[in-house]
């Protein structure tokens, strides 16, 4: 929703894209990011180096993409390429996520804001955070956990 309501000169990375919808749905400028090119809007590489320049970007989305041990460096990278208050989106699997506070708090310390904190449904958290100035480094965000997807028959 956050993405889908922006003007048209907004730009967007979308970190570990898959089929890079996001940029297939709206007119802004979308640089999708995978490690696998599924299509011509994929541009190949890992979350944690993008080839965009520092404070580059307005919008960074995290869509059921931290799936990597290394998801903490892929966070910094948004950082990296956001501009100042830019928007991060992390729309996560709920149950990836031990505590939503805690997780919150961390990504805070990194030098963002949550804007706002959704749960549409018990299966997604979405997280929309500003990027604000760092806090005080208390070790929060080297202790942010995230659960493996577990994968179930239905």
């Amino acid at each position: 929703a956050v993405v889908s309501t922006q003007s048209t000169g907004v730009s967007i990375a979308d970190f570990g894209c898959g089929d890079a919808k996001i940029a297939q749905s709206v007119t802004n400028p979308v640089y999708s990011f995978d490690l696998v090119k599924t299509n011509e809007h994929v541009i190949v590489a890992n979350s944690k180096k993008v080839p965009l320049g520092n404070k580059s970007i307005d919008i960074a989305v995290f869509c059921l993409s931290l799936m990597g041990t290394d998801f903490r460096e892929f966070i910094r990278e948004a950082r990296r390429v956001l501009k100042s208050k830019g928007t991060l989106v992390i729309a996560e699997v709920s149950s990836r996520i031990p505590n939503v506070n805690a997780f919150t708090a961390g990504v805070e310390e990194l030098g963002f804001k949550l804007l706002s904190k959704e749960e549409p449904n018990t299966f997604f958290t979405e997280m929309v955070f500003k990027k604000v100035k760092p806090k005080e480094n208390k070790g929060l965000f080297e202790t942010l956990e995230l659960k493996p997807c577990t994968y179930k028959k239905r």
